[in-house]
């Protein structure tokens, strides 16, 4: 199966963090995506590699997804080394995706950096022949990241507002993890209440920069072609935008 979108992240929850809503948006749109995590997040202080895999699966039934995989990589020790690019490799010549979205390079998380790496470079190894992994050779079209703490500006912006509500669903699929019950072992930064108030804020915030209730931002590290100027909204509202391409016609 060849995806549109394949985001990769280095625990079960972290695309659904970063850019979630785009993912549930383009699924909507006809697009098929897919979410590959780096690690089953055993390391983490609460749920078992079992139980995250349950609600991972769960969390990528609600958002549309076509796939989620877990390659099994060491949680709180990936490494960019041969074997780690090699299962990245194959999974990319798997599904052939359009668009390859990782981490983004800056972050506070060790484990989300060497994801950002590794991904950057599996996507660009993928495509050369003489490559010694399984698959067809293919090096994504357009390669972009996500962000998990926001350390710099986006260069794209994708209005999720219509989607929000299901973005949360998502998160909240990972129960053990932003959950608090009787049940939980360790209370965490996560698990604490006012985090998923942080991720609303941080996307309403990201959200008016473009003049939307929700935005998720997206980091390219080089420059995109674009055919139509007219499709440029920029800064300006929706309404102000349609207006300006009515006159045009």
């Amino acid at each position: 199966m060849q995806l549109d979108i394949l985001a990769f992240g280095a625990h079960p929850d972290d695309v659904e963090i970063g850019i979630g809503g785009t993912l549930i948006k383009h699924a909507a749109m006809g697009y098929k995506c897919g979410i590959v995590d780096l690690t089953a997040g055993e390391m983490g202080s609460n749920g078992t590699p079992e139980i995250r895999r349950k609600e991972a699966l769960k969390a990528a039934e609600i958002m549309g997804m076509e796939v989620r995989d877990c390659l099994g990589l060491p949680d709180a020790r990936l490494k960019v080394d041969e074997d780690s690019l090699r299962v990245v490799i194959e999974v990319i010549r798997k599904y052939q995706p359009k668009v390859v979205i990782g981490p983004y390079f800056k972050d506070r998380h060790p484990d989300h950096l060497r994801a950002s790496q590794l991904v950057q470079e599996a996507a660009h190894l993928a495509g050369l022949w003489r490559y010694p992994a399984d698959g067809e050779p293919h090096r994504p079209p357009v390669m972009a990241q996500f962000f998990l703490a926001l350390d710099d500006e986006p260069t794209v912006i994708v209005d999720i507002s219509d989607h929000y509500e299901k973005k949360m669903g998502a998160l909240c699929a990972h129960e053990s993890q932003f959950g608090m019950s009787e049940d939980t072992d360790w209370k965490t930064l996560v698990n604490d209440p006012a985090f998923m108030r942080m991720i609303q804020s941080r996307d309403q915030y990201v959200g008016a920069k473009i003049q939307v209730m929700y935005g998720e931002g997206i980091y390219l590290s080089e420059p995109m072609e674009q055919e139509d100027l007219m499709s440029l909204r920029g800064r300006l509202p929706k309404l102000v935008m349609e207006r300006v391409k009515k006159d045009v016609k």
